[in-house]
């Protein structure tokens, strides 16, 4: 299915991704859109992981870990999911059958990893209280080390010894299961992208979000006059709340200025 050294190159991006978020900042090195273009420039076909990563994407644009909350692990599951397609020569819809699963299982995986760590974070605790730096950094780096090391060796494993299982699996989907799966791939990004606007989504930024998303829409057709009429009761709204946003904005200036007047 995959080479040595490709399914230690994958493993590595699969690995890379537990590090966005631990020790490299967010910088979104685990979003499906990036680790799909890199399993395809290492698998040597680069346009069908970009492809496969953007319609991954799109399903999960609105998982986003806040706080405690446990999300799926995207970084794992975009990665292997992009792998096991390309490496088969199919598309999005083998992406989600083995992406989804994994990204549970993984994040089932790093609940345990971090619960088993709440020993050594006794240690980094008696550190910082001896004001011993070093202790604390080592506790760090260790943890980390482990962290690391159990998403590179999974996916190694997993590229390695589950190859073959994986593209058997593919191969003997019959017709109506693979039809299935090309629906759920065609609604699941529209479910995504609804995720995220419920996260971000404000009354106000409506007809913002009509004045961009139906241009785009009709690209390749001819606007409607549905969307032509949309899109200028979208421009008006934007106007009449910019408008009554400086308003109120003059009339608390005004009433500073009384204030300010009335205390001299």
């Amino acid at each position: 299915m995959v080479t040595q050294i490709q399914a230690i190159l994958i493993a590595l991006i699969a690995a890379l991704t537990w590090l966005d978020g631990a020790w490299l900042g967010e910088m979104k090195f685990r979003e499906p859109i990036v680790t799909g273009a890199l399993v395809g420039l290492v698998m040597g076909d680069i346009r069908s992981g970009v492809l496969i990563g953007a319609q991954l994407q799109l399903i999960w644009m609105g998982a986003v870990n806040i706080g405690p909350t446990a999300q799926l692990d995207i970084g794992t599951g975009g990665t292997i999911g992009a792998a096991v397609a390309i490496a088969t020569g199919t598309g999005a819809e083998t992406a989600i059958l083995f992406g989804l699963p994994i990204s549970v299982l993984m994040q089932f995986i790093n609940t345990l990893l971090m619960s088993s760590y709440s020993g050594a974070m006794l240690i980094a605790d008696k550190g910082i209280e001896e004001v011993s730096f070093k202790k604390v950094n080592i506790v760090h780096y260790i943890c980390g080390f482990i962290s690391f090391a159990s998403y590179f060796i999974f996916t190694y494993l997993l590229m390695v010894l589950g190859g073959d299982v994986m593209n058997g699996i593919v191969n003997s989907l019959p017709n109506w299961v693979l039809a299935g799966l090309n629906g759920v791939a065609a609604i699941l990004p529209g479910l995504g992208f609804a995720l995220l606007m419920g996260i971000i989504m404000d009354r106000s930024l409506i007809p913002y979000f009509i004045v961009g998303f139906i241009p785009m829409a009709f690209i390749g057709h001819n606007l409607s006059m549905v969307g032509i009429i949309a899109i200028a009761i979208s421009i008006a709204a934007i106007i009449f709340m910019l408008h009554k946003d400086l308003n109120i904005q003059n009339s608390t200036q005004k009433d500073v200025t009384i204030v300010d007047e009335w205390e001299d």
